[in-house]
């Protein structure tokens, strides 16, 4: 890819969240930028930005994982449950990374050692915190009303920190290089000596702290649990890396501007298009129609990806 080029789709993000921000201005009016739907927004964002932050690590490599919505629920149920019966908040925070981490090593393994392709293994996993989620639970809800949930003064420095420290994992360490190594030509960094399990499954345990993180916030956030928690995180967050720019080949052009970008951009678009009255059944076909799109443009067809056992 040309310097030209690469500019010009390190761009195109941006301009696209530019372009959809003032369409739902103008269509929406002030309904759309009220103080309240413009707050709605950036919480709904927040989730979304985080879990992306983490999961670009294992886009890097070329994988996916379509697990994290229901790993968020089943953290968020864990840690409401653990705090229940002990009455400290901080396990909330504990239980959430923990169980999310467990999670992302049982994927990663799955993924890595037994070479399953990591849509079936991260489908399986889906699968089975859903089915845990919805035994345990069945129709009722755990809540954590006393808990005050944290405000932007919390949420930014954290969301800013995640940032950062993912940024400097994939651009300056080993792990965040050899995924990316990894992410180019598999053999070749085989061939090279990077060992190749070790720093995928690495990529997986990243991306657990950062749904743990999530799933903290996000139960505090809403005061309670229920088996909906987390329903289309997965789709959010996969659409939003590719709307912000990111090959689900992966490679050297990963980068976690796509996550926030991406978030952003798909957040407003959800948004907008309730506000301006688009049926809920039919904004789901929108998505679909320019997630397909996008992947059309972007998706490296003669790469060897992580798409496929290998």
């Amino acid at each position: 890819m040309t310097k030209f080029k690469q500019r010009l789709a390190d761009l195109l993000p941006l301009a696209g969240l530019l372009v959809v921000f003032v369409l739902f201005s103008v269509l929406g009016g002030a309904k759309f930028y009220s103080s309240r739907n413009l707050m709605l927004i950036v919480n709904q964002a927040f989730t979304v930005m985080v879990v992306g932050i983490g999961v670009t690590m294992i886009f890097a490599h070329g994988g996916i994982d379509f697990s994290v919505g229901a790993v968020l629920a089943l953290s968020e149920m864990f840690a409401a449950m653990v705090y229940k019966r002990v009455g400290a908040p901080v396990v909330l925070i504990i239980m959430s990374v923990l169980v999310a981490v467990l999670c992302g090593l049982i994927t990663g393994t799955l993924t890595v050692k037994l070479r399953i392709p990591p849509f079936i293994s991260s489908l399986c996993m889906q699968f089975a915190c859903r089915g845990v989620v919805n035994t345990v639970l069945h129709a009722n809800q755990i809540g954590v009303t006393e808990l005050s949930a944290p405000g932007w003064g919390v949420k930014l420095p954290v969301l800013i920190g995640l940032a950062v420290v993912v940024f400097f994992i994939l651009d300056y360490t080993k792990i965040g290089k050899y995924n990316k190594a990894i992410g180019e030509n598999i053999r070749a960094a085989r061939s090279s000596g990077i060992n190749v399990d070790k720093y995928r499954i690495a990529a997986y345990l990243i991306s657990g702290v950062t749904v743990g993180i999530a799933a903290y916030f996000d139960l505090l956030r809403n005061g309670v649990m229920s088996t909906n928690v987390g329903y289309g995180l997965e789709m959010n967050v996969i659409t939003a890396v590719v709307l912000g720019g990111l090959s689900l080949s992966g490679g050297y052009t990963t980068s976690i501007r796509s996550a926030i970008l991406g978030s952003l951009l798909i957040i407003i678009m959800t948004n907008g298009l309730t506000v301006v009255g688009v049926p809920i059944s039919y904004i789901g076909i929108i998505q679909g129609i320019i997630f397909l799109l996008v992947i059309l443009s972007t998706y490296r067809r003669d790469s060897h990806t992580t798409l496929l056992p290998r």
